[in-house]
């Protein structure tokens, strides 16, 4: 245990003076924390002494009670408690917090001597201390953990929910409840069935699903379901993928908890109904994504990378270019859809800044149909082969998808295979019959969490 409570926040709460969430919070802790469930008894034991014993050594009483400054805490009008001043004076306080063990020990023999003498009635005889009962320490104890054991417990877990094009699961942190009577298993699969963000009908979990129990036995959980899992399930392996991940993912975010076996009305099944199912399914980290790494979130960036490379372009500004340029690859320009890996020319990010300034002419590949040489300065073949149209304000954006629109081979995605493209469109003019099309694909690689310009393939009809 890191800490422990001060007698402060004992009190605090003995008296209802805090707030909801400080409350869960100390309950947690006294369920927890042996030496501080014997500071909260002592605390309780003082506190009922100084409410049933005014007649018996006043001058002590006052002190104590001085000392605890039993108004020091007030609510404003609007609910919210505000602290009116310190709870102990520093003398005392730094006597129970410091000598703790002493001072039980102190009290306890005190209060034996005090209802001594609280017992001599005006007239009659003085009971000895002999024949007094015996205390019952186990009294006070037993208020602060039974307390504490039907309070509820507050946990932080981790939730695994599909992404929206179920490719992968995606982690949701959640604040829940954990009641008494409840294990926290049942609890992550209720807050499962409550879909992500709490929207139900984003809940992977087949309709009607009841958790029959949940048990955990050697590091395996057996989660017993009702035949609704089954039944309501709509089918499909990518859904069933999702929905185990989902399941097994949570789950063994707990630490004793490694594997999870599924039942269903309490006997195994061989198969769900794709995929194998009488083998308890291990947690499967290659299929969770950040929130920023879901193939959403990546296809957005990517899409805002390809408007800033297509802007440097059409701005002749290089210098912004070389920033999105491959550090180590470079950035490879194919004039047309096939892609010749071994003659294609292939720049720098370095040497990118200086391209159109140099005045160099550069053999980029042939001409289609014709078959003559394409000598050009990086300018020429700017305006010619890469922003020949305003692709800025082209007709479709494709995020990669293929199209053969020509007689060219396209071998685009297999020469950048792992990579993703981004093809800006332009479908040409009725006075062409469209044969004048044109598009740009731009090819970007990950490297070390940043997606880099690798190609830069130009399209049109050819012969």
């Amino acid at each position: 245990m890191r800490f422990h409570l001060s007698v402060e926040d004992l009190d605090s709460f003995s008296e209802g003076n805090v707030t909801n969430r400080e409350k869960e919070r100390i309950k947690l802790h006294l369920r927890e924390c042996e030496e501080c469930r014997e500071k909260y008894s002592l605390l309780h034991d003082l506190e009922k002494y100084l409410q049933e014993e005014y007649s018996t050594d006043t001058a002590f009483t006052k002190r104590v009670v001085d000392s605890l400054g039993k108004k020091k805490y007030a609510k404003k009008r609007t609910g919210y408690i505000r602290k009116k001043r310190s709870i102990l004076k520093p003398v005392f306080s730094g006597v129970l917090i410091c000598a703790f063990v002493g001072a039980s020990f102190y009290f306890g023999s005190k209060f034996d001597l005090l209802k001594i003498n609280s017992l001599k009635g005006p007239d009659g005889p003085e009971v000895t201390q002999a024949s007094q009962p015996t205390a019952k320490p186990t009294a006070a104890d037993s208020r602060a953990d039974e307390a504490v054991k039907t309070a509820d417990s507050a946990r932080r877990v981790t939730l695994y929910f599909p992404n929206p094009s179920a490719e992968c699961v995606v982690p949701e942190h959640r604040e829940v409840v954990v009641k008494p009577d409840e294990k926290i298993e049942e609890v992550i699969f209720r807050e499962l069935q409550e879909g992500p963000g709490g929207n139900a009908e984003g809940s992977v979990i087949p309709e009607g699903t009841k958790l029959l129990s949940v048990e955990v036995k050697d590091g395996i959980c057996y989660l017993n379901l009702s035949t609704e899992f089954v039944d309501n399930n709509p089918g499909g392996t990518a859904y069933e993928t999702v929905l185990i991940n989902s399941i097994v993912n949570s789950l063994t975010e707990l630490p004793h908890i490694q594997k999870v076996q599924f039942l269903v009305e309490g006997e195994k099944r061989a198969v769900y109904t794709h995929l194998v199912f009488d083998e308890p399914f291990e947690r499967n980290e290659s299929f969770i994504r950040t929130p920023e790494n879901t193939p959403e979130a990546v296809e957005e960036r990517i899409r805002e990378l390809g408007e800033k490379v297509l802007a440097a372009f059409k701005d002749k500004d290089m210098q912004t270019l070389s920033r999105y340029v491959h550090p180590e690859k470079g950035v490879r320009f194919s004039p047309y859809t096939y892609v010749e890996v071994d003659k294609d020319i292939v720049i720098t990010s370095e040497e990118i800044k200086t391209l159109p300034d140099n005045g160099k002419v550069y053999a980029w590949g042939y001409y289609d149909g014709i078959g003559d040489p394409i000598e050009l300065t990086f300018e020429e073949y700017l305006a010619e082969f890469i922003y020949d149209y305003d692709f800025l304000n082209a007709d479709e954006v494709i995020y990669d998808r293929q199209y053969d629109r020509g007689n060219t081979i396209n071998n685009v995605f297999e020469v950048y295979e792992g990579s993703h493209i981004l093809e800006y469109y332009y479908k040409g003019t009725p006075e062409y019959d469209g044969m004048d099309w044109r598009s740009i694909k731009l090819v970007f690689e990950e490297k070390d969490g940043t997606w880099y310009l690798v190609g830069v393939v130009h399209d049109q009809w050819t012969i």
